[in-house]
């Protein structure tokens, strides 16, 4: 960091701050400061709840303030990392309030994440603590990080959530419930709190390219970000506010982690999700909104006894992460009776967009909204020139919603971030109303003899056939041609699906005859890539490829 104090975020820099925080984007809160306001004012509120625990406002600032206080008496100085791998829990989310108030950093990473990709992430950051738990989804996480620990510098404590607690680790539970032998003063806390413009979470990302990223995340636009959605969203006080998909990226760790104490409404966390889970959770604590993404949504609607259940509580599901097919949207609202919108942003850039619970179904279904207030994005083409209305261009972004850098990478930062703005990967258009409709990934495109080819139109009308559940549209190398699509396809129980007919379909819908793929690959699921439940596209191709090599289509 070139000597630099740790937390400041190079990229921001002081006429940055002083536009966004004089246009009121900004402010110097930080998200614990919520939950302290909140203990004030609604005591015995409940504030967060999953399937072993349920806290009130009151309970959890008590338990923030214990850890952050024994964490301290540990040892941890302003700035250490400890390194956090959970799945959605109450645990979870009181780990990152109370490092943010002991001035200590977090690298939180997805819990698929396995041996190779925590040394990869542990290159570039120096941990002195993690947080895990003993096993979770028949993985010993714990005998892993022994593992990694033997030839890792640096480590020193194992913090366990659970009720096994081995030799030589700390449980996080006492360290929520026993206060300090030899307490620091409480007014400590407000000297070792992270400044608001200084990034208080290192957050890891998979991507497709294998190799994780750490970014740099700051509170000041993720809590704008949030400001946002309670606008766009109508969210208050009387709204339950349930994570699905993981609560560490997305717009589910926006309404989860930093919308909903702000207008103190109550958090539910759903460890794993099932179908089956996801509707009992619904039901039980009677869940308004919910954060979700498209992989899991398309099995919720696929749930054989959805209509067994009560969901008549729901009034806004919010996805993310990956594209929602229109169709699969109009089939959930018409299902679930609920309102479905779509959050646009991405682990490195922060928050973009997102449609409204005012917006017409077209928009909520077809696009991703309008950009948030002062959010500048931009649509260019291959020259770097802004596309008119209507054409579809490279989304590129800056504005008070963007986070920080890469951790401790200034070089990947300034390139990232090239003219101060980023440029998402992913290629959009603007309607004439200012709503922006995502086409795909710059990466996808299929060139199919100079012809362009956007995965995602063929997939949002594949989506449409009655025996399909799930379909990735991939390119595959072609002697002639240089690439064709080739359609992936998870069927319906019990159905089977030719490419005759998919062929058939695809011509009564009219598209241009070079846009059909030409061929058909039928598997049980789709994989998904770690953490972030974005079908792997690249690992698809890299399966097409095999096979085509092994038919000697094309050559080693």
């Amino acid at each position: 960091m070139g000597g630099e104090k740790m937390g400041k975020v190079f990229r921001y820099t002081d006429e940055m701050i002083e536009e966004y925080v004089k246009a009121g984007y900004w402010t110097k809160e930080l998200t614990v400061d919520f939950w302290d306001r909140n203990a004030l004012l609604y005591p015995e509120k409940e504030a967060i709840v999953d399937s072993k625990c349920r806290l009130t406002w009151s309970q959890a600032k008590q338990k923030i303030d214990t850890l952050a206080l024994n964490l301290i008496n540990l040892g941890f100085k302003k700035d250490d990392v400890i390194l956090v791998q959970l799945y959605n829990s109450v645990e979870l989310t009181l780990i990152r309030l109370a490092c943010e108030k002991a001035g200590i950093l977090l690298a939180i990473v997805p819990y698929t994440f396995r041996h190779a990709e925590i040394e990869s992430v542990l290159k570039y950051v120096c941990v002195k603590g993690v947080v895990i738990p003993y096993e979770f989804r028949s993985v010993n996480y714990f005998e892993m990080y022994k593992e990694i620990n033997s030839h890792v510098k640096g480590l020193e404590y194992i913090f366990i959530v659970g009720d096994k607690i081995p030799e030589n680790t700390i449980s996080l539970q006492e360290m929520m419930e026993n206060k300090p032998k030899t307490p620091a003063e409480e007014s400590l806390l407000d000297k070792r709190k992270f400044g608001p413009f200084e990034f208080q979470e290192i957050m890891v990302t998979s991507g497709t390219t294998g190799l994780p990223k750490c970014v740099e995340w700051t509170g000041c636009a993720r809590l704008c970000q949030a400001r946002h959605y309670i606008k766009r969203l109508n969210l208050t006080e009387e709204d339950v506010i349930a994570a699905f998909a993981p609560s560490i990226g997305g717009s589910t760790e926006c309404i989860v982690h930093r919308a909903a104490p702000q207008v103190a409404a109550k958090i539910v966390m759903l460890e794993r999700f099932t179908p089956e889970k996801a509707c009992e959770m619904i039901e039980k604590e009677k869940i308004t909104v919910v954060g979700i993404v498209p992989t899991m949504l398309i099995r919720l609607l696929e749930y054989p006894k959805l209509k067994e259940h009560n969901l008549t509580s729901l009034r806004v599901m919010v996805t993310s992460t990956a594209p929602l097919p229109p169709y699969v949207a109009k089939k959930a609202e018409e299902k679930l009776g609920c309102i479905i919108v779509q959050g646009y942003g991405s682990m490195d850039s922060g928050g973009i967009t997102i449609s409204g619970i005012e917006d017409s179904p077209e928009v909520r279904w077809f696009t991703v909204g309008k950009p948030f207030p002062g959010v500048e994005v931009k649509l260019i083409n291959e020259e770097g020139k802004e596309v008119p209305t209507n054409e579809v261009g490279i989304v590129t972004v800056r504005g008070p919603t963007c986070v920080g850098g890469y951790y401790n990478d200034p070089e990947s930062t300034r390139k990232a971030w090239e003219g101060g703005r980023f440029k998402m990967g992913d290629l959009g258009m603007f309607d004439v109303e200012g709503n922006l409709k995502l086409v795909g990934r710059t990466s996808d495109v299929i060139i199919r003899g100079g012809q362009n080819i956007y995965p995602k139109e063929i997939e949002d009308i594949l989506f449409q056939h009655e025996k399909i559940a799930e379909v990735a549209i991939v390119r595959m190398p072609d002697p002639e041609m240089g690439e064709k699509a080739c359609a992936f396809v998870v069927v319906k129980p019990g159905e089977v699906f030719t490419f005759e007919e998919m062929v058939s379909f695809l011509k009564q819908k009219r598209i241009a005859p070079f846009k059909i793929p030409e061929r058909l690959e039928i598997v049980e699921s789709l994989p998904l890539t770690p953490g972030e439940n974005k079908v792997n596209k690249r690992l698809l191709e890299e399966m097409i490829v095999e096979k085509l090599k092994k038919e000697g289509v094309i050559k080693n």
